[in-house]
C-alpha cells in the first residue's frame, strides 16, 4: 500500500494573533522594530513541523480587503478593533519566515482564510490526503472528518469527529446550524436568543439540521418557538455566514504547495537581522563555529595534569568549565572533572582523580581563567581545600552587563547564541532525562570529556568577544570592580547556607493549616454555604451572584477575583478580609512551610539558597532554591517564618537592614532641598509627605495619613501614574493626581531630576547608575505610546533601583575583605532584599555588629546619610 500523503494548512491569521498577544510588546529589535509576534510565530511554526514532514503545506491568512461577509451583514466581525500598529509592521517579516520554509503565504481578496482552507481541504481529500487544520476557530470544526483533523495549539488538542461531538455536542456537518442557532461572539454572529450552545445541540440532534428546526418550531416550547420565528430569515443568513466556502477560484494547485526543506541559510539570515540568535539553524558549513569539532586530551593523574597545564601558553586566558554531579546542586555537588581549553579546537579534560595536579594552577592568581559563571567553579574548588585565583573573565557576568534584558538569564547557550551565533549541546544530551536520566558520575570520562570540551571551546571563543564589548559599553570597570568580586563572596555565602529548625517548621506549618481551616469555616458562616475558595467561579458566584457585592473588575472568563478585587472590597463585606487570610495562608503553606522543608541539606541541616547576579536587570541579588527574598517581612506571619532560621549553639544571627536606602538615593541624585533636610535632619519623611499632601502639621497627620504618604513616595521611585496611585490607595484618579501634582510642587527638585533623567535618556538610549551600572532601554524607541510610557518608567526607576543594588553589593565587598581581620569567625548568610543576614560567634558579637553597620552606613560618599537598623538574636526573627 502506498503512503497516504499529508497537506498542512495553518490559519496564519490565527497563530500570528496568538503569537503577538502570547509574546510582551517589549521584545523589539536594536533599531526598534516590534518582534514579538514574528519571534512567536518562529518558534510556533518550527514546533509545528517537528515531527513526520508533510508533502504538501501552505498558510493562508486574511486578506485586507472586505468580503462577501460584510456585503451581506455588515456588522460581521465589526466588533473587531484595528491592527495594531505595532503588529502590522511586522506581517512582512512573517511572510519572509514563511517563504524561507518553503511554504506558500496564500491570501485572495474578498476572502476569509477558512474559505481558502475549506477550498483547499476538499480538493486534497478529493486527492486522497489527509489533511491537518492549525487553527483555533471552531469555525473549522466543519471540515473534520476521518480524512481531516484540525490542532488547536493554543490547547494542545487534536479535533477528530467523535472530539467534536462531543466538545460541542454535534457533528461536523452541523458546526454551521450550530453557530447559527447560538452566536458566535468571535465573529459577531448574534444567534437566536434564548437557546444558546446546549439548547441549540439538543435541537439539532432531535431534528438534525437548522431547516429540520425550522420546520418543526411550532412543536417547540412558547418561549423558543416565538425566538425562531422573529429570527427565521436571520437566523438562515448566520448559517450563511458560518459556513465556509468550499469553492473558492484559487490561485494556486495542489502540486504548487509541495514542500522543499527549509532554507538554512535563508533563515539565518532572517533571524540574525531580526536578533533572533536562540533560533538560529545550523547548516553543514558551521561546525567549526558550533564548537563541536574539538580535539580532546585526556589526563587521567595528577602528574599529567600538572605537565599539561605548565605547557599552556603563558598569559593566555584558559576557559574552565566544572562538571559536577548532581548538576542542579552545585553546593552540594561532587565535582566529576574540569575541562579547559586555551585555543579554539583543542581542549583537554582532567577527571576529578587528576585535580591535585591543577591544584598549583588553579591557585596562582598569574594564569589567567575564563568561566561562564564563575562562581560555581570559586565552590567546588573551596569544596576541595583549593581557593582559585586569576579568574578574571566570567563570560556570563560580562553578558549581563553589555545588556541585561537581553539574553535572560544569560546562560551559555543563549549567550552563544547571541555573540558567535553557535549551538551549544545541552547537558540532557550527556546524561538523559526522565526515568532514562543517569548520574553524571556514571558517565564515561570520554564523553564527559567530549562535552565539556565542547563548552570550554564555545566560552575561549566567547572570551575575547565579550572582553571587546564590555570595554566599548563603558562597563569593563564596573566589571572589575564589583561584579567579579563579588562571585567568591557569593560562592562563600551559598556553601556555608544558614541552620533551619526543621521540628519549628513542621510545627509552624500545623499552626498554619489549622489557623486556615478556622478561616475557611468563617467563610463557609459568611457565604451561607460550603464551597470550593480556590476555584475562581463559584467565588465569583457567591461575592457577586449571591451576596452582590459590587462588581470591580471583569475578564474574558468572567468576574475577577483577584488580590486587588477583594481589597477593594474588604472595606465593604468581611468575607473578603478573610479570604485574602486564607490565600495568605495557603501560600504559606505550599511556598514555605513545606518548601523550606524540602530545602534542608540533609547533610548539614541547612538550608543553602543560590544567589543569582544575571536574573535581575535592575542589577539586584535574587535568591534562589529557594527563593528566600518572597517570605513576607512585617506580617506575623512571616516573622514567624524567620524564627525557624536559627544559629548553632555559642553563635547569633546579626540582621542589618538600610531604612528607605532607595529613597535615600533619590534624595542624592535630585539634591531636592526639602527631601535631602528630611534626611539630614533625621525627620520622618512619610510623615512629612502625607503632612504636604493633606495639608495639616506634622504632629497631626494620621496612621492612615501617613501609610497615603509613603505610597506617594515610592510611586515616584516605580513611576506610577494617578490610575495605578489611585487603584492602590482605594481613591479617584482625580484625587490621585492631585496628589501627585501636590508632591511635585513640594519636592520640585524630584521633577526636574526626573524630566533631566528621562530626557537624557531618550538622547543616548539607557540610563546608568551611581556605579556606572547601565541599561539599555529599546522601550524609548517604540512606535508605541503605552511601550515610550513603560520606557520613561524604567528610565526614571533604574538609576534608583540599580544604585541601592550596587551599594548592596558594595557593603557586600568591603565587609567580607574585612571581616577576616576583625572578626574573623563571623560568616555571611544572606542577602534578603535590603537586609544582609550574618552568623557569628558569641565572642564576635560586637566587633562583627560595629564593621556591619559602620560599613554598611558609609559604603559611598553621598549627600544624605544611610541608616541601618541591626539586631542580634538567637534566630533570624529575633534578630530582624
Amino acid at each position: 500500500m502506498s503512503k497516504i500523503e499529508r497537506m498542512v494548512l495553518v490559519d496564519g491569521s490565527w497563530l500570528v494573533f496568538r503569537a503577538f498577544f502570547a509574546i510582551p510588546p517589549n521584545f523589539t529589535t536594536k533599531s526598534g522594530l516590534h518582534t514579538n509576534a514574528i519571534f512567536g510565530f518562529a518558534t510556533m511554526f518550527r514546533k509545528l513541523l517537528s515531527g513526520r514532514k508533510p508533502e504538501c503545506g501552505a498558510v493562508v491568512f486574511d486578506a485586507p480587503d472586505p468580503t462577501h461577509r460584510e456585503a451581506k451583514f455588515p456588522a460581521y466581525k465589526a466588533q473587531r478593533p484595528e491592527m495594531p500598529t505595532e503588529l502590522a509592521e511586522q506581517l512582512g517579516w512573517i511572510d519572509q519566515l514563511v517563504e524561507a520554509h518553503h511554504f506558500r503565504a496564500l491570501r485572495l481578496p474578498g476572502y476569509e482564510a477558512d474559505d481558502l482552507i475549506g477550498t483547499l481541504t476538499r480538493q486534497a481529500v478529493a486527492a486522497g490526503m489527509e489533511v491537518i487544520i492549525v487553527a483555533g476557530d471552531k469555525d473549522f470544526a466543519q471540515l473534520i472528518s476521518d480524512r481531516v483533523r484540525m490542532m488547536d495549539t493554543l490547547r494542545d488538542v487534536t479535533y477528530d469527529p467523535e472530539l467534536v461531538q462531543k466538545k460541542w455536542g454535534v457533528l461536523p456537518a452541523q458546526i454551521a446550524d450550530l453557530l447559527a442557532l447560538m452566536g458566535d461572539s468571535v465573529d459577531n454572529i448574534p444567534g437566536v436568543p434564548g437557546i444558546g450552545q446546549k439548547g441549540a445541540a439538543a435541537l439539532l440532534a432531535k431534528y438534525g439540521s437548522l431547516d429540520g428546526v425550522l420546520a418543526h418550531a411550532a412543536e417547540l416550547g412558547g418561549r423558543q418557538r416565538a425566538s425562531l420565528d422573529e429570527h427565521r430569515e436571520a437566523v438562515k443568513l448566520w448559517r450563511e455566514l458560518a459556513t465556509i466556502d468550499q469553492q473558492v477560484p484559487l490561485p494556486v494547485a495542489l502540486e504548487d504547495l509541495r514542500l522543499l526543506p527549509p532554507d538554512p541559510a535563508r533563515l539565518n539570515a532572517v533571524y540574525k537581522e531580526l536578533e533572533f540568535f536562540s533560533l538560529l539553524t545550523k547548516d553543514p558549513g558551521a561546525a567549526e563555529q558550533s564548537g563541536e569539532e574539538v580535539s580532546i586530551a585526556i589526563y587521567s593523574d595528577g602528574a599529567a595534569a600538572e605537565a599539561a597545564l605548565a605547557a599552556l601558553p603563558p598569559g593566555a586566558p584558559v576557559a574552565v568549565v566544572p562538571l559536577w554531579d548532581p548538576p542542579d546542586q552545585v553546593a552540594a555537588g561532587t565535582l566529576v572533572g574540569l575541562a579547559l581549553a586555551a585555543t579554539p579546537g583543542q581542549a583537554m579534560y582532567l577527571p576529578v582523580a587528576a585535580l591535585d595536579g591543577a591544584r598549583a594552577w588553579l591557585e596562582d592568581p598569574q594564569h589567567k581563567k575564563t568561566a561562564h559563571d564563575v562562581k560555581p567553579l570559586h565552590m567546588l574548588c573551596l569544596r576541595h581545600g583549593i581557593t582559585l585565583r586569576g579568574a578574571d573573565l566570567d563570560t556570563r557576568l560580562a553578558s549581563f552587563l553589555i545588556e541585561p534584558t537581553k539574553c535572560v538569564p544569560h546562560q551559555l547557550d543563549q549567550v552563544a547564541k547571541e555573540y558567535l551565533q553557535c549551538s551549544v549541546q545541552p547537558l540532557k544530551a550527556l546524561i538523559g532525562s526522565g526515568q532514562k536520566q543517569r548520574s553524571l558520575s556514571e558517565v564515561p570520562v570520554a564523553e564527559a570529556a567530549r562535552h565539556g570540551a565542547h563548552l570550554a571551546d564555545v566560552i575561549v571563543r566567547l572570551g575575547p568577544v565579550l572582553e571587546a564589548r564590555l570595554m566599548k559599553e563603558g562597563q569593563a570597570a564596573h566589571f572589575e570592580k564589583y561584579e567579579l568580586p563579588l562571585a567568591p563572596v557569593l560562592a562563600r555565602m551559598e556553601l556555608a547556607g544558614i541552620l533551619v529548625d526543621r521540628d519549628d517548621l513542621m510545627r509552624m506549618g500545623a499552626e498554619f493549616a489549622a489557623r486556615k481551616a478556622e478561616i475557611e469555616s468563617t467563610i463557609y458562616a459568611l457565604a451561607g454555604r460550603e464551597f470550593n475558595i480556590g476555584s475562581q467561579k463559584q467565588l465569583a458566584d457567591v461575592l457577586f451572584e449571591e451576596l452582590k457585592l459590587p462588581v470591580i473588575k471583569k475578564t474574558k472568563t468572567g468576574y475577577s477575583t483577584d488580590a486587588d478585587v477583594l481589597e477593594r472590597l474588604a472595606p465593604r463585606h468581611a468575607i473578603a478580609r478573610h479570604i485574602l487570610l486564607q490565600r495568605e495562608l495557603a501560600k504559606l503553606i505550599n511556598t514555605y512551610t513545606d518548601v523550606l522543608r524540602e530545602a534542608i541539606s540533609p547533610e548539614t541541616g541547612r538550608i543553602h539558597a543560590s544567589f543569582q547576579q544575571t536574573v535581575s536587570v535592575s542589577g539586584r541579588l535574587v535568591s534562589t532554591d529557594p527563593d528566600l527574598q518572597r517570605t513576607p517581612v512585617r506580617t506575623p506571619q512571616g516573622k514567624r517564618i524567620r524564627r525557624a532560621f536559627i544559629a548553632p549553639p555559642g553563635h547569633a544571627l546579626i540582621s542589618a537592614d538600610w531604612s528607605q536606602i532607595e529613597l535615600r538615593v533619590l534624595a542624592h541624585f535630585s539634591r531636592d532641598e526639602r527631601l535631602v533636610e528630611a534626611f539630614r535632619d533625621k525627620l520622618d519623611v512619610h510623615r512629612r509627605t502625607a503632612a504636604e499632601l493633606f495639608g495639616v502639621a506634622p504632629e497631626a497627620v494620621t496612621p492612615e495619613q501617613r501609610s497615603a504618604g509613603k505610597t506617594v513616595n515610592f510611586a515616584t521611585i516605580y513611576g506610577q501614574g494617578a490610575t495605578a496611585l489611585g487603584q492602590i490607595l482605594g481613591i479617584p484618579r482625580k484625587e490621585a493626581q492631585t496628589y501627585i501634582d501636590s508632591y511635585f510642587r513640594h519636592y520640585a527638585g524630584v521633577r526636574a531630576w526626573l524630566d533631566r533623567t528621562i530626557s537624557e535618556a531618550l538622547a543616548c538610549g539607557y540610563v546608568t547608575t551611581l556605579l556606572g551600572r547601565r541599561r539599555y532601554i529599546p522601550e524609548l524607541s517604540s512606535r508605541s505610546e503605552m511601550d515610550r510610557q513603560a520606557g520613561q518608567r524604567i528610565a526614571a526607576n533604574t538609576p534608583i533601583q540599580g544604585s541601592a543594588a550596587d551599594l548592596c553589593k558594595l557593603a557586600m565587598l568591603l565587609i567580607a575583605e574585612r571581616l577576616p581581620q576583625q572578626a574573623p569567625r563571623t560568616r555571611m548568610l544572606l542577602q534578603v532584599h535590603d537586609e544582609l543576614v550574618f552568623e557569628t560567634p558569641m565572642e564576635e558579637v560586637e566587633a562583627a555588629r560595629d564593621l556591619i553597620q559602620g560599613v554598611m552606613e558609609r559604603p559611598y560618599p553621598l549627600d544624605v546619610p544611610l541608616v541601618v537598623g541591626i539586631g542580634v538574636g538567637q534566630s533570624w526573627g529575633e534578630a530582624h
